[in-house]
């Protein structure tokens, strides 16, 4: 008896510590390694907002430039190789300033840009849309106008190849700002459009379609909720009705910049939030369920303002918010990289940048599982300030 039971303890011995390997070789460290950066720009003020991996494993980038074009500022479009060199660029503009807030890669092989345009003969800005070809040569353009501001924020593709578009309108609704999504066929003319707000500020930044066919655009608005400003998410149908909205903040300034509907349902969303967390502005992460209801959030930051601008899921699971950062860093605003769990709850962070002003407006995982951000630093490039494409892995240490 004696035997079998030393025997029995040795087992479980054993199976212990194979539990602890296994544990520790699952939960292994990561750090974020870079690969490579680089600017783009010349000696005035060069942006960059948003990036996409495309077809051939390169990326397209838009924002604008002031250093090159036709005017104030130009929109600028940007093609990549894998290496981050650039295959060609392109700026699109008239005389006063036009900017590239989005872009994505069409069906077709060739992209949309969605931005806004001024032209002082229609209004005082135009939301605008630009189809271009393959190597970057203009197909089509369209510009959706009133009397006052009008801009597009975000565009995406439909599933019946059509598009479309979240933003704002001075030009139109019930307020003074209002959210306005635009839906689109593929030749770029206007389906229907819908403004949502009430009689004060009301802004769309962000907007993706369901897997159930429907659409979720993120923003902010003053018309309702607990504060100045809160962030808010509404549900539409196909047809751009409300199915819900929901606000979530405080006394104080909260916005929503960034969705994405998770592998698990739900929602999760990245913003800032000035009526919670540590600091000035805090980065703020809202997990929601398909119901708009709030699961969970996590405010993340020091004693100064800190912000999330883009948000993504990885294959594990997990999720990868960009933004920027007063409270930790090398400089004034440094990029910002943070990993967190599927609960929220930060694996890593890092920051990105020099002495001066450096931010990330986008951040993508590409298909071989490598991190590409995009934004703009004052701390290196040749200008004032310089288009910046920046690519990490994940190493385990």
């Amino acid at each position: 008896m004696r035997k079998i039971m030393k025997f029995q303890l040795i087992l479980i011995f054993a199976l212990l510590i194979l539990i602890f390997f296994c544990f520790v070789g699952y939960s292994a460290e990561k750090t974020l390694t870079l690969v490579w950066e680089k600017t783009f720009g010349g000696s005035n003020r060069d942006i960059s907002f948003s990036i996409i991996q495309t077809e051939d494993k390169g990326y397209a980038v838009s924002g604008y430039t002031r250093s090159k074009g036709k005017g104030k500022s130009d929109a600028w479009v940007i093609k990549l190789d894998e290496w981050g060199d650039i295959v060609w660029d392109k700026t699109f503009g008239r005389s006063e300033n036009d900017i590239a807030h989005s872009v994505i890669q069409t069906e077709d092989g060739g992209y949309v840009v969605s931005g806004y345009t001024i032209f002082k003969k229609i209004g005082e800005a135009d939301l605008y849309i630009l189809k271009l070809d393959e190597k970057g040569n203009k197909v089509w353009d369209k510009i959706f106008f009133g009397p006052n501001w009008d801009c597009a924020n975000s565009i995406i593709q439909t599933k019946d190849e059509g598009y479309i578009i979240s933003g704002y309108t001075w030009s139109k609704g019930a307020g003074k700002a209002d959210a306005w999504v635009i839906r689109l066929n593929n030749e770029g003319n206007m389906v229907w459009n819908k403004t949502f707000g009430g009689s004060n500020n009301d802004e769309a930044h962000s907007i993706i379609q369901t897997k159930d066919g429907n659409y979720i655009i993120v923003g902010k608005t003053q018309s309702k909720g607990s504060g100045k400003w809160d962030a808010w998410v509404i549900k539409l149908d196909e047809w751009g009705n409300a199915k819900w909205d929901k606000t979530f903040g405080g006394s104080d300034d909260d916005c929503a910049y960034s969705v994405i509907q998770t592998k698990y349902e739900g929602y999760i969303i990245s913003g800032y939030t000035r009526s919670k967390g540590l600091g000035k502005a805090d980065a703020w992460v809202i997990r929601l369920n398909n119901e708009g209801n709030m699961v969970w959030n996590k405010t993340f930051g020091g004693h100064d303002d800190d912000i999330a601008k883009s948000i993504i899921q990885t294959e594990d699971g997990d999720y990868l918010i960009a933004g920027e950062t007063l409270s930790k860093g090398a400089g004034k605003w440094d990029a910002w990289v943070i990993k967190l769990d599927e609960w929220g709850n930060m694996k890593w962070d890092k920051t990105i940048g020099g002495s001066s002003w450096d931010s990330i407006l986008s951040i993508i995982k590409t298909d071989e599982e490598d991190i590409v951000c995009t934004g703009w630093t004052m701390s290196k490039g040749v200008g004032e300030a310089d288009a910046w494409v920046i690519k990490f892995n994940e190493k385990e240490y």
